[in-house]
């Protein structure tokens, strides 16, 4: 396999070269080649999902051969057509052959994935551990996060060990050069852990008022301190995939892109606090402001995508700020693409990336997001 870029930073309105595209292509993309995952596993200190538990997929739905990457349609997951201009972006997704998916059903068997291995806490990869912070203004009508990156579930070890099962898979790939630290990576394997500024201001009473492509990498905030990115990868050849249907995940479905950890596919597994019955909790925000929650529905059973609309959610009573309310979220579950397929709302990309202005953390250093909802 050829290295894959895993996710996607867009800007609006910026005029980028060719070479601007790579550095464009943030968010668990990885130079020009297969994006590359990484991360840990479950333990005491985190709660995962018990067995019973209908939220627990042991199979996720992959994307499908020939799926566009432009319409905003339920299965599908939709790229702003400037942002896809940006980084060729073709218009359907490709499928490729690993042990771990079945490319005849498109069902990715997920004790057959190698993960990365290790079980390390925030603390291994920065001294002061996870650092995560929520507010919220009811007068400036927001919500800010605030935090160093990394998550309170534990990760994998990175950089990826040589003679682990994942490690072949991310030695074949070239690692790029960080476009934010200047360094250049001898392979996806090398790319370790490290911290950032997570900071990110969304409203905090959004209003669906439309199905908008997604023009950016990061895509939501979790409540245990990471965010969830795109789910699109490209190869050298730039033949666009599902990332966790072409590379390996760690245990909990993260793994850092130039240093940032970020969650796709089964990205619950290790989220503490689920509940193993009736409907699941929120376990974080899109940028649009809209609540993401858990894998089961108002009938305690996985909600699948025949239930949701195109950018993967619905209307249905839900606990949102401290009260039971009938109000639209998005759904995490097993089929592709798994979080957020659009936006309902307007995103300001800007302070959602904040800091607002060209930052190293959350745009990582990619200028030209205009502070104003978009579009």
């Amino acid at each position: 396999m050829g290295k894959m870029h895993s996710d996607m930073g867009v800007v609006m309105g910026l005029s980028i070269s060719k070479k601007g595209v790579a550095v464009i292509a943030l968010i668990g993309l990885v130079a020009a080649g297969l994006f590359a995952c990484g991360g840990g596993s479950d333990s005491s200190t985190t709660s995962a999902a018990t067995p019973t538990d209908p939220g627990t997929p042991t199979t996720l739905v992959s994307s499908a051969n020939g799926q566009s990457t432009v319409t905003c349609a339920q299965n599908q997951q939709c790229i702003d057509p400037y942002a896809a201009a940006l980084l060729q972006l073709p218009p359907a997704l490709s499928v490729v052959a690993t042990p771990w998916t079945n490319t005849s059903t498109n069902i990715i068997t997920n004790s057959l994935m190698p993960y990365v291995s290790g079980s390390n806490p925030a603390t291994t990869y920065d001294p002061a551990g996870s650092i995560f912070a929520v507010t919220s203004d009811p007068i400036a009508g927001t919500r800010t996060f605030k935090g160093n990156g990394l998550p309170t579930t534990l990760m994998g070890t990175f950089p990826v060990q040589s003679g682990t099962a994942a490690y072949p898979y991310y030695a074949a790939l070239p690692g790029g050069t960080d476009p934010t630290t200047g360094i250049a990576y001898s392979s996806a394997a090398a790319i370790g852990v490290s911290t950032y500024n997570l900071t990110s201001t969304i409203p905090l009473n959004p209003v669906p008022t439309g199905f908008y492509p997604i023009n950016s990498g990061i895509i939501g905030i979790t409540l245990t301190g990471a965010v969830w990115h795109i789910e699109v990868a490209n190869d050298a050849n730039f033949n666009y995939y599902n990332p966790v249907n072409a590379l390996p995940v760690d245990q909990c479905w993260g793994h850092p892109y130039y240093g940032q950890y970020h969650h796709h596919g089964y990205s619950w597994k290790c989220f503490p606090n689920q509940g193993t019955s009736g409907p699941s909790p929120i376990f974080g925000y899109a940028l649009d402001g809209f609540g993401i929650y858990g894998p089961r529905g108002e009938d305690g059973q996985m909600i699948t995508n025949a239930q949701l609309d195109q950018c993967h959610g619905h209307t249905a009573l839900v606990m949102w700020n401290g009260s039971l309310q009938s109000i639209y979220h998005y759904h995490l579950n097993r089929e592709y693409p798994y979080s957020v397929g659009c936006f309902r709302g307007k995103v300001n990309y800007d302070i959602a990336l904040g800091p607002s202005g060209n930052n190293t953390g959350m745009k990582n250093g990619v200028p030209g997001y205009i502070n104003a909802p978009y579009p």
